[in-house]
């Protein structure tokens, strides 16, 4: 379910805020481990659910999505990896802000942290309490994967 709300929000804000038409959608249900791209942001979600969410962007879709949110102003080159680090976080807190409430119990109770940006891990690996479910996203630009890293004891 959790997974579910994460692509549909996905879906929604590439389409119809990002202009960025999806061209494929392939869902992983048991990964043991995350592959990463070459830009990943995290959130880690608690109260009553217990995971963290991870979003990983190839370049390309990663520069499409710096120019939509720059609204094609060029961008100075000391200032593109702290702009890409920016836009990573803001597009993993909207999609985690707009499913929220298509979470268990309308996502009452959850708390979220603020969005950490990682890009030298190449890949992340589950705890054996843990199951990792993830959806590649793909676009004419390029691939992101949105993925949870779920605790044992929201699994039931």
């Amino acid at each position: 379910m959790v997974l579910d709300s994460l692509i549909l929000q996905s879906k929604l804000f590439f389409t119809e805020d990002m202009g960025i038409e999806i061209e494929d959608i392939v869902r992983k249900e048991k990964s043991a481990e995350l592959n990463l791209k070459s830009h990943t942001a995290m959130i880690g979600v608690g109260g009553e659910l217990n995971m963290m969410v991870v979003i990983s962007f190839d370049t390309p879709m990663l520069n499409k999505l710096v120019e939509v949110f720059m609204e094609g102003e060029d961008v100075a080159p000391e200032e593109e990896e702290e702009i890409k680090e920016s836009v990573t976080g803001e597009v993993i807190n909207t999609i985690i802000g707009l499913s929220i409430p298509t979470f268990p119990k309308r996502g009452k109770g959850v708390t979220i942290t603020p969005p950490i940006s990682i890009n030298d891990a190449s890949n992340i690996k589950k705890h054996k309490d843990s199951k990792i479910v993830s959806a590649n996203i793909k676009t004419h630009y390029g691939e992101l994967s949105i993925s949870a890293i779920i605790a044992k004891d929201v699994l039931k």
